[in-house]
């Protein structure tokens, strides 16, 4: 089998593709093979747990963008013709200072500081 050698470090991936856990840990030179499982699959659940967490995120802001468009069509549809670039402009114009005012404010209230810590602050570390 050909191995395809992962670019991260080897203690949260096997070396090899196709390589399980536990032969990854017999080719350590650890104590006790059942505690080096426990870590690899405790490494393997955190990283499932941020990857769905990041997944679900970006699935959501998708859906509230498509949500400002279908707004827009709303209100397109609720003016007379000579306005309808302006309501497409304003709702454009909405969206784009919602992401501004995200990124700048509403991140840190979101996610505080809780990939530094243990615990989740309420804004940024300190």
């Amino acid at each position: 089998m050909i191995g395809f050698n992962y670019p991260s470090d080897t203690d949260s991936f096997p070396a090899n593709y196709g390589e399980t856990i536990y032969q990854t840990c017999l080719r350590t030179e650890s104590d006790s093979i059942n505690e080096c499982v426990a870590n690899k699959l405790e490494l393997s659940r955190i990283q499932n747990a941020q990857d769905s967490n990041t997944w679900f995120l970006i699935f959501s802001a998708a859906l509230i963008f498509f949500m400002q468009a279908g707004f827009a069509m709303l209100c397109a549809g609720n003016v007379r013709i000579k306005n309808v670039g302006n309501t497409m402009l304003k709702n454009l114009l909405d969206a784009c200072g919602a992401a501004i005012g995200f990124f700048t404010i509403g991140f840190a209230f979101a996610f505080g500081g809780q990939y530094e810590t243990d615990a989740t602050t309420f804004i940024g570390t300190s």
